[in-house]
Formats: structure tokens, C-alpha cells, sequence
């Protein structure tokens, strides 16, 4: 296959488990139930951009306040709050999105995003926006929208799906399909407790790992996977 570019997300046995890091400009999926870490993985994959790449990052988010968002980092060691005022990260706080506005407020990001000079972006959720449409061809399109207009950025994307309880679509059951590569994060009864795995279902253009791993979550580090050969 042939060679091509990658972005490192800086967590490193993952980025072993892409074999290098994402595709360049690629549009990621990164799925998953409550409490699996996906805010966390994203926010990293932004952090380390800045702290260890130099590249600058904007995170999207429709789930919560930035200054909610700033504090839970910062609990991890991570601190936001200073590389926004260094001008490597911004933060976008859409909390109050209206559906009418969707592709109008796109477009803002975007446009925002690219005078800014990003090469990371994360929006935290889809789910957040595609909750406000009702019908599974509206959602279609204003994924198609999204991907659309992060396709014209010089920059690699990750969207945060959540993943529904008890079912195996990961979001509204049509995000899989728009995205190049899928992470799927989720908890799994073992031995009378919950255990964190993760796999990456999708790579397009590109060969991966596809066995499954642990990892857990800690202060700094964030993500740590590591094998875990019996649930392979």
C-alpha cells in the first residue's frame, strides 16, 4: 500500500495501532458510550498537537461550557486555558445552537478554523447536532454538510459520536458511513465489573491493527492503552 502522510495524535500505542497516526486531512469517528473517554482521547489528540507538534488545534463543543471543559482538563494536567491565551488552541462554546443556524455556524467554525491555521479540529458531538433532526435523511445531510466543509480545511478531524446503550450503530446509525476511519471506545462487563476497550473498525486507504485493546484513563498520561490479548 501506498505511503501516506500521517498526523501523530501523540498517544502513542495508538498511533502504533494506525500504524503511525491518522491519514492526514482524514475525517475520524471516534464512538462511544457515557463514560468511555471519548472527550478526553479528543481533547488530547488537540493538546498534544499543541504541546508536542506545534500545530495549532480548535475544539468544537455543543456539550458543555469551555470554562467547564477548561476545568475537567485541567483536573487531567492539561491546561487549556494557557495555550488559548498562547494562541495555539481555540475554544468554541456552542452550547446554544439553534438547528435553523447549523450550517451558518459551519461555516463561522470553519472560516474561523482555517484564518487561525489550524491542522486539528474536534467536535464534541455529532450527536449533539444531529439530536435536532428527527428524520435519518435529515441527519444524513447535515453530517454530509459537515464533512463537506471539513474537507476544504488543510486540517484532520475527529467527531465525537455517542454510541446508544445496548445498541451496536454507532450514533444514529448513518455516522459510520460518512466517516474515513472509525475508533471505537466502550465498557464491557468482566469478572463483575466494567472494563474500558477500544478498536479502530475503519482506516480507509490505509492498513491498521484491528485487535482489541484495554486502556485505561490517569492524570497527564490521559489515554494508556495496552494489550489485552483475551478479549481479542
Amino acid at each position: 500500500m501506498a505511503s501516506i502522510e500521517r498526523v501523530r495524535t501523540g498517544i502513542d500505542t495508538l498511533d502504533m495501532i494506525l500504524n503511525g497516526g491518522v491519514p492526514k486531512n482524514s475525517v475520524i469517528l471516534l464512538a462511544g458510550g457515557p463514560g468511555t473517554g471519548k472527550t478526553i482521547a479528543a481533547a488530547q489528540f488537540i493538546y498534544n498537537g499543541a504541546t508536542r507538534f506545534s500545530e495549532k488545534g480548535v475544539f468544537v463543543t455543543f456539550n458543555e461550557s469551555s470554562e467547564v471543559f477548561k476545568h475537567l482538563m485541567l483536573a487531567l494536567g492539561w491546561d487549556f486555558e494557557t495555550l488559548e491565551n498562547q494562541g495555539m488552541i481555540k475554544i468554541f462554546d456552542l452550547l446554544a445552537m439553534k438547528k435553523g443556524s447549523l450550517e451558518t455556524i459551519l461555516d463561522m467554525i470553519l472560516e474561523e478554523t482555517r484564518v487561525f491555521g489550524a491542522k486539528r479540529i474536534v467536535i464534541d458531538s455529532v450527536t449533539a447536532i444531529t439530536a435536532a433532526f428527527g428524520e435519518k435523511m435529515e441527519i444524513r445531510s447535515s453530517l454530509s454538510v459537515i464533512q463537506k466543509l471539513l474537507r476544504k480545511l488543510d486540517c484532520t478531524s475527529i467527531l465525537i459520536s455517542e454510541t446508544p446503550w445496548g445498541e451496536d450503530n454507532l450514533g444514529s446509525g448513518v455516522e459510520e458511513f460518512t466517516a474515513d476511519g472509525i475508533i471505537r471506545f466502550e465498557t464491557i462487563p468482566v469478572k463483575g465489573e466494567l472494563k474500558r476497550r477500544m478498536v479502530a473498525l475503519k482506516m480507509r486507504g490505509t492498513n491498521h491493527d484491528m485487535k482489541f485493546y484495554q486502556y485505561t484513563i490517569g492524570a497527564q498520561d490521559g489515554i494508556i492503552i495496552t494489550p489485552y490479548p483475551e478479549m481479542a
